[in-house]
């Protein structure tokens, strides 16, 4: 059958009677160090190898006036990201899982913090998700400046704050399932919290160095032998890694590390995070994210991986999203008999994709056509002729759609009413 000519505000290509529509996308080769990096790029999420290759852009809405924030990667690859005012809990392919409007919390001038959540960081196994407020007061009462706090959230949902307390910290890393690490300023630039206790003081730069600094932005590595953090601001910021005797994943806190690499100055340096293989580490800078093997660090080998990317995440998943928002935009099994099966979807990149629908266990439906790039799509498909004789007169019907591309598969079911 040969392709039929549809006009579509957007690119188009039409094969068996299959239109799909959307943006462009761009893909490399596998990595080479383990795992992903979860990152933010033209205000949205995307995902990518270590070395850079392989990028797929998880979502399509973050604009200038409301940029994704902070992507957190669990260990499944679930990615929670701060949006607007709620933290979004999505899948690699950007189905959407939940949105989380975290509570308030409170300050350490006992005054209510609200809004926009940052500094997200969901545990490894998935079940907490971390977030910071960040603000500014100046008023009769307090001394100006700025303002933080940190809560725990189920990523079931919304969780009253009093069940796992809260801090007057902030940029939370996990360190296992049951522990994060904050960061709070002078006095308090390495802190400890199990959630539900008492946060405790681990260590501050005066702690080892005779000229001391800032530290913050602070992370453990996946075997508790390594931490990084930035050191210092401004042009005078450098990531710095240390060798951690003892256990700081539970129980007091560990003697002070010994510091044993750290990188040039750079302003705009920021938001160091560990490898799996605990020796790897990414970050940011002005230019893009930055990977080195930091546990080598005569021969780092410092390589700009993601040009333009801010805030990375590296987790142990690897990218493999499938593809996802599958949903019938128009219920109208009237429309559906006559013009087709109208389905949106996301796709994971440029290739054929197979589309089946069923209606009690039979195939009412299978086409395929050819994605020109990754993207939410939107495809029609010709019910069967048989099937529609079979459809014709019911006032509902329930539908299994499975979309399956590069051997990956996403499967919803669909309600179409007369």
């Amino acid at each position: 059958m040969s392709p039929v000519a549809v006009s579509f505000v957007r690119c188009l290509f039409a094969v068996i009677a299959v239109f799909l529509v959307m943006p462009g996308f761009s893909s490399a080769a596998g990595a080479t160090s383990g795992g992903s990096i979860a990152y933010i790029s033209d205000n949205d999420v995307w995902i990518a190898n270590p070395d850079g290759s392989h990028r797929f852009r998880v979502t399509w809405d973050g604009t200038a006036n409301s940029p994704y924030r902070s992507p957190s990667q669990a260990d499944n690859g679930i990615i929670a990201a701060g949006h607007l005012n709620d933290i979004v809990l999505m899948r690699q392919s950007g189905d959407l899982i939940r949105e989380i409007d975290p509570p308030a919390l409170t300050n350490s001038v006992s005054h209510p913090m609200d809004g926009a959540p940052v500094d997200v960081a969901i545990s490894p196994n998935g079940r907490i998700i971390a977030w910071s407020f960040v603000g500014y007061e100046c008023d009769s009462t307090v001394d100006c400046g700025p303002r933080t706090a940190t809560g725990y959230t189920d990523a079931s949902g919304r969780t009253p704050v009093s069940r796992d307390g809260s801090t007057f910290f902030h940029n939370p890393s996990w360190v296992g399932n049951s522990r994060t690490i904050q960061t709070g300023g002078y006095g308090s630039q390495v802190m400890l919290h199990d959630p539900g206790h008492e946060p405790v003081h681990w260590f501050d730069d005066s702690d080892y160095a005779e000229q001391s600094t800032d530290l913050s932005d602070s992370e453990l590595s996946a075997d508790g032998q390594r931490l990084a953090a930035v050191r210092g601001y401004g042009e005078d910021s450098r990531i710095i890694t240390f060798g951690v005797s003892g256990n700081a994943k539970s129980g007091p806190a560990p003697t002070v590390p010994t510091p044993d690499c750290i990188t040039d100055t750079e302003e705009g340096i920021a938001a160091p995070t560990w490898a799996p293989d605990s020796d790897h580490l990414a970050w940011e800078e002005s230019d893009g994210i930055w990977a080195g093997d930091l546990g080598n660090c005569g021969n780092a080998g410092q390589k700009l991986v993601i040009p333009g990317g801010t805030e990375p995440d590296w987790g142990p998943a690897r990218v493999d999203p499938s593809p996802g928002g599958v949903k019938l935009p128009y219920p109208s099994l009237k429309r559906a008999l006559k013009k087709g099966l109208t389905i949106d979807f996301t796709s994971i990149g440029k290739g054929r994709v197979d589309f089946k629908v069923k209606f009690r266990g039979a195939v009412i439906a299978a086409d395929h056509g050819r994605a020109p790039s990754a993207g939410p799509l939107q495809a029609v498909v010709n019910i069967r002729k048989s099937a529609r004789r079979r459809l014709t007169g019911r006032k509902k019907v329930k539908l299994k759609i499975s979309v399956t591309q590069a051997g990956r598969s996403a499967v919803a079911t669909g309600f179409l009413k007369r």
